[in-house]
């Protein structure tokens, strides 16, 4: 859209879901009818592995549909911990266990989705339980492995116009996963100061029978900053836990002049950090620079100013930065029961975490390879920051604290073992009328498990004690109730502290 002087207004999203543009700085119709495009790459002033030139085609007519597909029975937990991924956002949260092993004969339970982006369109389903021969033509379905081996099983989704998507998945026939716990008597979860952690891994395997400990892998590492690189393994961390700082730098343009470890347009973060890590003053120096633009300490291209940031909000920026030449220890070999110390945290760093896992790897089986089964532990300081919740609805984030919630909101945090937690004690800022944070289990309409009262108040204190005792893992939803007007902005929620019984 351009007005009438041909300045441009505004343009309708182009691509808007399937697209995955680097850049664009050109494009062309070709003579064939198809858009030519050519994209820059990621980053400015250097040789981008992923600049392109893309061809865009209109495919008129039919859009063949889309098949996803995963393993419902039980079994396959032992290896979903180490074999599936986690799919969060507000509304949806499972497991999608994509493997499963055990010995024959091994019954399993299929279950398939198809989505056909055609909305008028109809879809037939077909499995075939060995990758070969279709033997059933439902969604769901069950079916029974005899004979050992490895069988890809496969899902597919057929629309009318004779269109297919599939998904496949893995059976192991013939070896029974071992079972690997972490068992401690404490709270899996959480630590807190000055509190050891005890443990003891065990193993039990059908086939291998007594399980030698030295044949047992358990090692852990304390990080700073959750870092899936590091850590491996299962979705430890939430999404929303990573720094403010990482986030302002993700919705800016930074990425376009620096790198972490290569020099571009500007120096990489890494040369910046061992430059003015250990200079006084440095963080609010670089912060002002961010906002106000410089230029001449690193070459010729100066930085552009950042008018949008405060002052705040660059410091954030900088500390981000400076963290990325923090040494972080790797993984240490722990023997199979023992107790950690829990000693290499500081208290100013609120989203580090302590990782304990431990991994075995079977002796096979005839007819079946072997199989590796990891368990994971991943304890966080018992006063969490509300900011670094799974979930703060109602609260909006700015920089690292939340701003006032309204009646209803809410935080959660998920998968929280409360074995052993006799209540909570909220931090929080309070305006208008006073009302109660309820405290509710497994859903945002699940049982009520505890409540606090608050009164009018900053830097505030209420604690809500256990209604009664409750153990396992759950998701953990404090909401705010205060029915009475204003609505708007009756508090802020600052931190949650799980108290030990």
């Amino acid at each position: 859209r351009v007005d009438e002087n041909d300045n441009y207004r505004s343009n309708e999203p182009f691509m808007a879901s399937n697209g995955d543009f680097r850049r664009p700085i050109d494009l062309a119709f070709g003579p064939d009818g198809a858009m030519y495009m050519l994209e820059y790459g990621s980053v400015y002033g250097v040789n981008n592995e992923d600049a392109r030139l893309v061809k865009i085609t209109y495919n008129a007519g039919n859009r063949p549909p889309l098949a996803t597909a995963r393993i419902r029975d039980a079994r396959a937990d032992s290896l979903a911990q180490a074999r599936s991924w986690v799919t969060s956002d507000r509304r949806y949260h499972a497991k999608v266990i994509r493997e499963v092993a055990g010995a024959a004969p091994l019954e399993v339970s299929f279950a398939g989705n198809g989505r056909d982006p055609d909305e008028d369109d109809t879809m037939s389903y077909e499995w075939l339980f060995d990758g070969n021969n279709v033997a059933a033509t439902s969604s769901n379905a069950r079916h029974v492995y005899t004979e050992p081996g490895s069988y890809n099983a496969v899902f597919r989704v057929r629309d009318r116009a004779g269109e297919w998507g599939s998904d496949t998945l893995l059976v192991r026939v013939g070896n029974e996963a071992p079972e690997v716990a972490i068992e401690t008597p404490q709270n899996k979860s959480f630590f807190w100061e000055g509190e050891p952690f005890d443990y003891s891994v065990t193993v039990a395997d059908a086939e291998d029978g007594d399980v030698d400990p030295s044949d047992i892998v358990v090692e852990y590492a304390y990080f700073r900053q959750p870092d899936q690189r590091e850590v491996g393994g299962d979705r430890l961390l939430p999404a929303t836990t990573r720094a403010w700082g990482e986030t302002l730098i993700a919705g800016s343009d930074c990425k376009a002049c620096h790198t972490v470890d290569a020099v571009s347009a500007g120096p990489s973060f890494t040369q910046i950090a061992e430059r003015y890590k250990t200079q006084d003053g440095a963080i609010a120096m670089l912060a002002g620079k961010i906002v106000g633009g410089g230029g001449g300490n690193w070459g010729e291209v100066a930085m552009s100013a950042h008018p949008q940031l405060t002052q705040q909000e660059a410091e954030e920026i900088v500390r981000y930065v400076f963290s990325l030449t923090d040494t972080t220890r790797g993984f240490a070999p722990l023997p199979s029961e023992g107790s950690l110390t829990l000693e290499e945290h500081s208290e100013d760093e609120p989203l580090g975490r302590y990782v304990l896992r431990a991994r075995y790897t079977d002796r096979a089986a005839p007819g079946a390879g072997p199989l590796t089964v990891e368990k994971v532990i991943t304890l966080r300081p018992a006063t969490v920051q509300a900011v670094y919740a799974d979930e703060h609805t109602g609260f909006p984030r700015w920089g690292n604290s939340l701003s006032g919630g309204k009646h209803k909101s809410h935080v959660m945090l998920r998968d929280v073992d409360l074995t052993g937690i006799a209540g909570f004690t909220f931090g929080y800022d309070a305006w208008g009328v006073p009302g109660e944070i309820e405290v509710r289990i497994d859903s945002y309409a699940g049982p009520v498990i505890g409540r606090a009262q608050y009164v009018l108040g900053e830097d505030a204190l209420t604690r809500a004690e256990m209604d009664n005792p409750v153990r396992g893992s759950h998701d953990v939803y404090f909401i705010v109730r205060q029915p009475e007007p204003p609505h708007k902005e009756v508090m802020t929620m600052k931190t949650v502290k799980f108290e030990k019984e």
